[in-house]
C-alpha cells in the first residue's frame, strides 16, 4: 500500500508545468518592469511633443522675419512700429497678414503673434490645450502649456 501510494505521488510530480506560485511570481515581476518603463516612455513622448512646439515656433518666427523684411523694404522703413500683426487667423485686415501667413505655411492654428522689442509672443491651438510661445532674436524659445481647451 505504502509503495502505491509512493508511485502515485512520484507520477503527479513528474507532470509538466508551471505551479501557481511560478505563474505569480512571473507576472509581479512583469508588472514592476512595466512600473518602471512606462514613465519612462511617457517622458520621451511629452519631451517629444515639446521638441515638436519648439520646432513650429521656430517655423513660425521664420515666417515672421521674412515678412518684417519684406514689409522693411516695400515701405522703406527702419522701424517697425508700424508693422501690425493681426490677431487671429481670420484677420485679414491686418498690413501684412503675418498671422494668416503663419497659419498657412505651418500645420497649426496660429491665434496670435505678439512683439515686444525683439521677443515675439506666439500662441496657438494644439492637443487641446494653448501653446504659448517666446521667441526673442537669438532663436531662443519658451514653451508654456496652457489647460485643456473646452
Amino acid at each position: 500500500m505504502m509503495k502505491d501510494l509512493l508511485k502515485k505521488l512520484q507520477k503527479k510530480s513528474n507532470k509538466k508545468g508551471f505551479t501557481l506560485v511560478e505563474i505569480i511570481v512571473v507576472l509581479v515581476i512583469l508588472a514592476i518592469l512595466a512600473a518602471i518603463a512606462v514613465p519612462s516612455v511617457l517622458g520621451y513622448v511629452n519631451e517629444a511633443k515639446d521638441e515638436k512646439y519648439i520646432q513650429e515656433a521656430h517655423s513660425i518666427y521664420t515666417v515672421i522675419q521674412t515678412e518684417e523684411a519684406k514689409y522693411k523694404a516695400t515701405e522703406n522703413v527702419d522701424n517697425l512700429d508700424a508693422f501690425t500683426y493681426g490677431e487671429h487667423k481670420s484677420d485679414k485686415a491686418s498690413s501684412t497678414g503675418v498671422v494668416q501667413k503663419a497659419w498657412d505655411m505651418t500645420d497649426i492654428e496660429v491665434q496670435s503673434i505678439t512683439r515686444k522689442g525683439d521677443t515675439y509672443t506666439v500662441k496657438w491651438n494644439e492637443d487641446n490645450k494653448g501653446i504659448t510661445a517666446t521667441i526673442n532674436k537669438n532663436k531662443d524659445v519658451k514653451i508654456s502649456k496652457g489647460s485643456e481647451i473646452q
